[in-house]
């Protein structure tokens, strides 16, 4: 019989229920059970009075950068930095280098993440090829990532056209996985770019101009045309990034079709103060004072699915570039540690509430990839859990953050509540900020995958 272990007092917080305060039990790596406070007499008892107690996050979207981006991020810091902030799942971009474009390079990617790993982790597939799409979904790929924008590093995923991004939403539609999409329109937005350039514009405004552009609602609009015409479903990556045209745009079309689906990066850093006083470290995603506000209504409301990070850490070196010309910036920068945090704090501010907060960092994320066992804490599921000392404070300190770069652009910032503690499949590997568990993460494979390769379903 597996080992049961009961904490004992929490207020749970669930996607479907009023915050209760309960004993969660756990037997191995799943949940037993959730009893009445005191009636479980049996196996190793936690207590947890006073502690929040939620799903682990499930990032959709990350750029862990390893292999072939080291220098900025490696699968050791990159899952240590989740781990500490309370994700338990982590979904990497194809983006690494080689692009992963083919069943090959999909499986050296599983072999080389494999007991590195400190959370579990799931690997989106990308390219065009039919076959290769198809072998790497076997493989236990969750999906597919379409860009229709391209930079130096990412010509293998490209999709050029509204033709090219039908074709991979037709073949991912035979094989029933997820979609996300980098939406784009790389002409237009690269005559827009070269047009600011000519007009002497090199400020990190100019950048945000050109991603909130028309090229990238045009892409937008074309994938939106697409997801409604096939009844494909579809993701829509970092939809944050391309402002509040973006956000009506996607809200018009999801009423008419319900497989649209959309993330944000949690709406925390201020077009006012952090662009000003930060330029193009805080590039590409920042938000005006009422462009806050309506992304926060938007996952308030559920018209925006989920939270996702986009971590795309960059060396200070990378990011100077940009201190006299913006567009010689690397745009991203690390958030994993900090975004359950700031979504946590804004559940205690009344922003969200505790359903909409587990939901959009967990039941959404789970839903959207097909993975009934992560996501949520009832019977049956992976017991990935995060607890929060709603009473306490947390103030950002790069200096003894776990992302490889050493830096974040909430450097300083004093949030509500204190993260006390991760599990991992019924297993504390963080408490009061140290990594108790490196290397124990398993790859996560889509449900259904025929492929042998290590993981789990």
């Amino acid at each position: 019989m597996r080992e049961l272990t009961v904490l004992r007092g929490g207020r749970l917080l669930t996607a479907d229920a009023t915050p209760t305060v309960v004993d969660l039990v756990v037997a191995g790596e799943r949940v037993r059970a959730v009893e009445p406070v005191g009636t479980v007499d049996a196996g190793t008892i936690v207590d947890v009075d006073g502690l929040d107690v939620l799903p682990g996050a499930i990032d959709l979207h990350v750029h862990l950068r390893d292999p072939g981006q080291t220098h900025k991020e490696t699968v050791e810091t990159g899952t240590a930095a989740a781990a500490a902030g309370g994700t338990a799942l982590v979904c990497d971009m194809p983006s690494t280098q080689p692009q992963v474009t083919s069943v090959a390079r999909y499986r050296e990617k599983i072999t080389s993440w494999s007991g590195r790993a400190t959370v579990d982790f799931a690997l989106w597939a990308g390219g065009t090829d039919p076959a290769a799409l198809a072998a790497m979904a076997d493989a236990g790929a969750i999906g597919v990532k379409i860009y229709m924008a391209t930079a130096p590093g990412f010509e293998e995923l490209y999709s050029a056209d509204a033709a090219a991004v039908a074709r991979v939403l037709e073949v991912s539609g035979r094989l029933g996985w997820a979609v996300a999409v980098h939406v784009g329109d790389q002409q237009a937005s690269d005559a827009h770019r070269d047009r600011l350039i000519a007009a002497g514009r090199r400020d990190p405004a100019a950048v945000l101009e050109v991603t909130r552009g028309p090229g990238n609602l045009s892409g937008l609009r074309t994938v939106l045309d697409l997801a409604t015409a096939t009844g494909q479903r579809v993701h829509l990556a970092h939809l944050s990034a391309y402002g509040l045209d973006a956000l009506d745009l996607f809200a018009r079309a999801r009423a008419g079709h319900p497989g649209l689906t959309a993330e944000t990066c949690f709406p925390a850093l201020s077009e006012e103060e952090d662009l000003v006083t930060q330029g193009v470290y805080v590039l590409p995603t920042v938000f005006s004072a009422t462009a806050r506000r309506r992304w926060l209504s938007a996952l308030a409301d559920g018209v925006v699915d989920a939270v996702a990070t986009d971590h795309a850490p960059h060396t200070r070196a990378e990011k100077d570039r940009g201190r006299d010309d913006a567009w010689a910036a690397s745009p991203g920068y690390p958030a994993l540690e900090t975004s359950l945090p700031l979504a946590y704090a804004a559940m205690l501010d009344g922003d969200l509430t505790p359903q909409r907060l587990v939901d959009a960092v967990a039941g959404a994320p789970a839903r959207i990839l097909g993975l009934p066992h992560k996501g949520r804490l009832t019977p049956g599921s992976d017991a990935d859990l995060v607890l929060f000392d709603p009473a306490g404070s947390w103030r950002v300190d790069q200096a003894t953050m776990r992302s490889k770069v050493g830096w974040s652009p909430l450097h300083g910032r004093t949030l509500r509540g204190r993260l006390h503690a991760t599990w991992l499949r019924g297993r504390p590997i963080v408490h009061d900020g140290e990594i108790l568990e490196p290397g124990g993460g398993h790859f996560v494979r889509r449900p259904g995958a025929g492929d042998t390769n290590p993981g789990r379903g």
